[in-house]
């Protein structure tokens, strides 16, 4: 699975990067999104809805300091 780091970056930098990579899988492969910016909870899932990808699986942990990493398991439409 491949995994695409986007901590430290605000919104929309996510959601772009995520966008981009996306373009360059295969329909059915899998992809690991890792972000810290809160605002990636909501713009993550409606990305994917509106675009006809699938979350798998996401969660939230601590990171360094007060820092939030926000996880999502995406499968590509």
């Amino acid at each position: 699975m491949r995994e695409l780091d986007a901590t430290g970056l605000t919104c929309p930098m996510p959601v772009l990067r995520l966008q981009k990579a996306l373009r360059e899988l295969k329909s059915g492969a899998r992809l690991r999104l890792l972000a810290s910016d809160p605002m990636a909870a909501i713009d993550v899932p409606h990305f994917l809805n509106e675009h006809g990808h699938k979350l798998t699986a996401s969660h939230q942990k601590s990171g360094a300091g007060d820092m939030q990493i926000f996880t999502f398991e995406i499968e590509k439409g």
